[in-house]
């Protein structure tokens, strides 16, 4: 594990924020390559060059703290923020309309909501957290983040040692990192997480056809890519796909118990639930559907059209799954259906061209071939 930490402010040998990065850094070091950037001179580059997995920054209201948040996500790293009691009420409340509303509106508000995760030091510094809100007369209705983590500070507090400490920030970076499998993938593991989808939905072994070099992609996955891929098709429930895909291929996975891996709550979480066939969750399109069943019936064709566009309304709220994904491949490639009466229901139902997308979308995630597309784009 690569982490670099990154802390402008006063580096007098005094300072109490000092003295907790010193003990920080010396201990961690025996457990992870770390750096620590104290000058905010071509940061960047600094960065660039050590290559971290996570940044931790040990800092508010600077806006080369707030800038390096935004280039380590525009980066996919995640970012760990310790405010060490700089957002406290009567921190944010000194000078606020002169300095620190206007800070707020262009970088700390945004960094704070965007950190993946903040650590505080103490029970009223995560109240004040878990309160904050533009001014003090007005209650927010929930916290500008709700990934907070109480890590106390050992150089303030006899609670806790130096070590212990360590051992703490060292967990929720693991856990930070573990939250963020997707963005961490590398394009050939998420490459290897197609094919695995495209073996575990297939419902015959002699409908898999995998060439040399996709073999070899999901046979040269490490522990990590593994750990990483597996949360990910956990999130998306596609868990049991992998899995079978896994046993299939006689792949050596690791035996990892993805119920053990602590991670936060995703912010945009994918619906558990089966894709809807029976009802339609956007009432929008009601009316179109009741002429669907006046003029067609309630035939195999309107539960495909149904289910169409219910993917529609869950990508619409971003809650779609790719579980979701390979309910509607299962229906193109094993369900029998009239393929002209269907284009004719989508078209009423004006989800031609949506669907149009979705079928390029499983030909590129799960290799649906053009002869179990329903529809053609010349049509």
């Amino acid at each position: 594990m690569r982490i670099l930490h990154f802390c402008l402010q006063n580096n007098d040998s005094a300072d109490v924020t000092s003295k907790y990065l010193s003990a920080l850094l010396s201990l961690m070091a025996h457990e992870a390559e770390v750096r620590l950037i104290t000058n905010g001179n071509n940061y960047q580059k600094q960065a660039e060059e050590f290559k971290p997995d996570l940044v931790h920054i040990h800092d508010c209201w600077n806006r080369t703290s707030a800038l390096m948040a935004k280039w380590a996500h525009g980066q996919n790293i995640p970012v760990v923020v310790s405010p060490h009691g700089k957002m406290d009420p009567w921190c944010v409340d000194h000078n606020y309309l002169n300095e620190k509303l206007p800070k707020l509106l262009l970088f700390q508000h945004e960094m704070i909501c965007n950190a993946d995760a903040i650590i505080v030091e103490g029970e009223i510094e995560q109240r004040s957290m878990q309160e904050l809100s533009w001014n003090n007369k007005v209650q927010a209705r929930h916290p500008w983040n709700k990934r907070i983590e109480l890590i106390r500070n050992s150089i303030v507090s006899n609670e806790i040692t130096n070590e212990e400490m360590v051992r703490q920030t060292l967990r929720l970076y693991r856990k930070v990192i573990d939250s963020n499998a997707w963005m961490l993938m590398t394009k050939d593991t998420r490459e290897a997480e197609d094919i695995l989808l495209m073996v575990g939905v297939a419902h015959h072994e002699n409908d898999i056809h995998l060439d040399e070099r996709q073999h070899s992609l999901v046979e040269a996955l490490t522990n990590e890519e593994w750990r990483r891929l597996l949360i990910h098709a956990d999130e998306e429930n596609v868990l049991n796909l992998v899995e079978k895909a896994i046993s299939r291929l006689h792949l050596n996975a690791p035996d990892i118990n993805i119920a053990t891996i602590s991670r936060f709550a995703p912010r945009l979480p994918k619906a558990r639930q089966p894709l809807e066939r029976e009802k339609l969750l956007d009432s929008t399109l009601t009316t179109k559907f009741k002429h669907l069943r006046d003029d067609y019936g309630n035939c195999p064709e309107l539960t495909i059209c149904r289910m169409i566009a219910n993917t529609a309304y869950e990508m619409q709220k971003a809650t779609l799954s790719r579980k979701h994904l390979t309910e509607i491949y299962e229906l193109f490639r094993y369900e029998e259906f009239d393929e002209d009466k269907l284009a004719r229901m989508l078209k009423d139902a004006g989800l031609y061209d949506y669907t149009l997308t979705l079928q390029q979308t499983l030909a590129s995630m799960l290799m649906l071939t053009e002869g179990f597309m329903p529809l053609l784009s010349t049509k």
